[in-house]
């Protein structure tokens, strides 16, 4: 069997409470980390600053702790950064979901063989 007819994938997420932390709640963090705005990172995934706002809370309440502490705007005008929790658990999201894939990709090669 040749491996160009097969990739492995797969969806890894946390669930906590009503909560499945995956990558779509990943990706709005990060971009939250890395452009210091809810209404940024929301742009940039095209969603409204309003459904992001609501992801992030909903998870916040599931979770039982902040993912984000926020600046109100004026002259150093407002802004957004993760809190330590919330930094913990994107970086251990990350290094989970890494970890799994090569796993899965171990796997693969393990079951499907190597590449032809």
């Amino acid at each position: 069997m040749k491996r160009t007819l097969f990739q492995p994938a797969c969806k890894i997420w946390l669930i906590c409470g009503g909560t499945n932390f995956g990558d779509g709640l990943y990706h709005l963090l990060y971009n939250v980390q890395q452009y210091g705005s809810i209404s940024k990172a929301a742009k940039v995934m095209g969603m409204s600053y309003r459904a992001a706002w609501g992801k992030i809370k909903k998870a916040e309440k599931s979770l039982g702790f902040k993912l984000i502490e926020t600046q109100v705007g004026g002259d150093a005008g407002g802004g957004a950064n993760l809190t330590p929790e919330g930094n913990k658990l994107l970086q251990g999201f990350g290094q989970f979901r890494d970890r799994v894939e090569q796993a899965v990709e171990l796997i693969f090669e393990e079951v499907f063989g190597g590449k032809e």
